[in-house]
């Protein structure tokens, strides 16, 4: 078993984040689970797990309630040895529909969020000369694709920050990592998923291609594994010994397109992913692109 540690996790309401406090805190370490209503999604989480998972009000979006809760973390525990940038919202709809406020949003959560969280943290752990800093970020990372435009900005903002941050904290002995999902059987994709106000109305000159995608991607999911998957694999990063690589994709299909974009031109890629007719992302938008057009 691996020496106990401290781990702040954001986002830990459901999902991945959940998932991880679960598989950590049954490894025998400590969790801070951060939620932004705990009252509401504490109880589950921490049901047989009392002592091991302690749950803190936290807002990726509000600095003062990101302090108040890396301070209580530390001065109750004494450290955090490691970081897990969880937190994180979608977008679903076309470049040219999203508004001004609906990428704010996005870029505030996915990335000024995570950059805030790693703000309060990390002087801790420079003064320790130790610790892991984990950015959940996606396969939406690696690629860009119709009707995600907005996630996929926020996910490859948050590759850049992660690796100008790795070299920055190497001489403190921080390790930070990127880990990119594929699609996994969640509870953001079944249940109200973000799109954008012209979606959400019914009057994107994009409809029935984003609604497909939509559709497709939840098809695609009920096929795949769910985020236990991926959170054993984020424990294991929390426990490893060996230094950790930059990126981590997770799951054959994160896996497979990682490995694909990187043997191919711009131009194999782009004929590539538009000949995709599968059901699943992207192949849901271009085969209804085919099929009925757009507008």
């Amino acid at each position: 078993m691996a020496d106990p540690q401290v781990v702040l996790i954001t986002g830990a309401s459901q999902g991945f984040g959940a998932a991880t406090a679960r598989e950590l805190a049954e490894r025998g370490h400590t969790v801070i689970a951060t939620m932004r209503n705990p009252d509401r999604d504490a109880p589950a989480l921490i049901e047989g797990y009392t002592g091991r998972i302690y749950p803190q009000r936290l807002d990726v979006t509000d600095a003062s309630m990101i302090s108040a809760a890396v301070t209580a973390a530390l001065d109750q525990h004494g450290r955090i040895d490691a970081l897990i940038n969880n937190a994180g919202v979608s977008l679903f709809g076309a470049v040219e529909e999203i508004t001004d406020e609906e990428l704010h949003h996005i870029l505030d959560v996915n990335v000024v969020g995570a950059m805030r969280v790693i703000g309060a943290v990390a002087p801790s752990m420079r003064a320790r000369c130790s610790g892991k800093i984990i950015n959940v970020s996606s396969m939406a990372g690696l690629i860009g694709g119709p009707a995600v435009g907005g996630y996929c900005a926020s996910k490859f903002a948050l590759e850049a920050i992660t690796e100008a941050l790795r070299y920055e904290l190497q001489p403190w002995s921080i390790q930070v990592v990127a880990v990119e999902p594929g699609v996994v059987n969640t509870e953001m994709l079944h249940g109200n998923l973000s799109a954008i106000a012209s979606v959400r109305e019914g009057r994107s000159r994009y409809q029935g291609p984003t609604e497909a995608l939509i559709k497709g991607l939840r098809a695609a999911a009920n096929r795949r594994q769910g985020p236990r998957s991926v959170a054993s694999q984020l424990a294991d990063l929390v426990e490893i010994a060996e230094p950790l690589p930059l990126r981590v994709p997770i799951g054959d299909d994160a896996i497979r397109i990682s490995q694909q974009r990187g043997l191919m031109t711009d131009d194999e890629w782009e004929g590539f992913l538009t000949s995709l007719r599968d059901e699943g992302f992207p192949g849901s938008y271009f085969r209804v692109v085919e099929e009925q057009g757009v507008g």
